[in-house]
């Protein structure tokens, strides 16, 4: 089907996996996640494994039968057991051979190559798949660490606001009810950061699925560029076409068991011929007093006769034409749920990528610089405690919702390589 299928190096022993001891990754990445995870996942291996086993039957499966060897003896008198006392008496060896029902050799062989592509296109849609989920159970980590490092970051922010308000109380500024209320302030995003912990957690457990306890080790939260994907994203206009799904590796394994039902149709009909078989014979006699002892060769051909179809070949051959259509139909299927998928990926990060822009250039600045004026305020006693704290907020929840429309972006992207991996380079920055 024009994929590279065969992959040998996926078939060291997965079972060793269990037992190996685990790299010390100094700093978990997201390329180290899912090298580390391929290396991890059995899955996949015994998907290849699956596949390679496949290919060993298929050139079995296209070989005549083995020829049998005959080995007796024939007419021995029973009231002296000699060789030499009657002429008919003989020593036989004889050989026959059964031979393929038409063309059923070779299309079977065919039939088993086609299996084995679609075995080996499954085991590649398979690790495109661990990609995917590795990439965005490890940027789902990432944004809840880049959650917590903003709450961190404006706590220290809300500390030196307690401070100046307990300095404040101490010149008799301000009464002891707004240092309680920016200490109650405080107390709050302590709670939001013990949330985010609880996530984080919860985030490295998803992950540790497919890297082990590299997950609960140091990460590097920092974004992935993919700047083929962006590029390719941004000349996108919705619908993108099909075709860019029907080179995906699940469609190849849809399209070879489609070839491998063709085949098997292809079988049936051959089952309509006779199936024949040559028979060998040789038989050594001895001298006896009525015969000179000639040696005998004989020669057998034999054919079965497939008269009563009507219950057996032709049933076999209309669920093979059903099996076809299914495969086809599920082909169909299968094309016109990658399609919608890709569109959605597609149409979520457009309009995720659109957000976070308008974060960027405006929301941000101006949530910071509202932040700042109302402080100024009530450091001059023009504006209460209330609206200070509510400002910082706002600016700390429109800092939480930049870096969560940003990760859900780059989740989008991981989607979008998925469904295009045979025109992107995985392993690009």
């Amino acid at each position: 089907m024009g994929i590279a299928l065969r992959a040998p190096g996926r078939l060291l022993p997965a079972l060793l996996i269990v037992s190996a001891a685990l790299p010390a990754w100094a700093q978990l990445n997201l390329e180290s996640a899912v090298q580390l995870a391929r290396q991890q996942d059995p899955h996949t291996a015994a998907a290849y494994a699956g596949a390679e086993a496949a290919a060993e039957t298929a050139v079995a499966e296209a070989q005549w039968a083995d020829p049998t060897l005959r080995l007796g003896i024939a007419n021995l008198p029973t009231d002296s057991f000699a060789f030499d006392d009657q002429a008919m008496t003989q020593k036989v060896v004889g050989i026959s051979q059964k031979l393929p029902r038409g063309d059923s050799a070779t299309l079977a062989g065919e039939r088993g190559a086609h299996t084995a592509e679609a075995g080996f296109a499954d085991a590649a849609a398979l690790d495109l798949a661990l990609e995917r989920d590795v990439g965005l159970a490890f940027l789902t980590l990432s944004e809840q660490l880049r959650v917590r490092a903003l709450l961190a970051e404006n706590r220290r922010w809300m500390q030196e606001l307690v401070g100046y308000n307990r300095a404040r109380l101490a010149s008799a500024q301000i009464q002891s009810q707004q240092l309680l209320q920016s200490q109650l302030a405080l107390a709050r995003l302590d709670d939001r950061i013990a949330e985010v912990d609880g996530e984080i957690n919860r985030a490295r457990g998803v992950l540790s699925r497919w890297v082990g306890a590299a997950a609960w080790g140091a990460v590097d939260a920092s974004e992935p560029a993919w700047r083929d994907t962006r590029d390719w994203l941004a000349a996108q206009v919705l619908p993108v076409p099909l075709t860019l799904v029907e080179q995906h590796p699940a469609v190849a394994a849809s399209n070879a068991r489609v070839a491998a039902e063709r085949a098997n149709v292809a079988l049936a009909r051959e089952a309509y011929k006779p199936q024949f078989g040559v028979d060998l014979s040789y038989g050594q006699r001895e001298r006896t007093p009525t015969s000179d002892g000639s040696d005998f060769a004989s020669v057998t051909i034999s054919f079965d006769l497939p008269l009563f179809r009507e219950n057996r070949q032709d049933r076999r051959l209309a669920a093979s034409r059903a099996r076809e259509s299914a495969g086809m139909l599920q082909r169909q299927n299968l094309l016109q749920q990658l399609h919608a998928e890709l569109n959605g990926a597609v149409a979520m990060a457009q309009n995720l990528d659109r957000r976070r822009n308008e974060y960027r250039t405006e929301l941000l600045a101006q949530a910071e610089a509202t932040a700042d004026a109302v402080l100024k305020g009530y450091a001059s006693n023009t504006a209460d405690l209330d609206a200070v704290i509510d400002a910082r907020m706002d600016a700390i929840e429109a800092q939480i919702s930049a870096a969560q429309l940003t990760y859900g972006y780059f989740r989008a992207l991981a989607r979008i390589r998925y469904f295009r991996a045979t025109s992107t380079d995985a392993n690009s920055k």
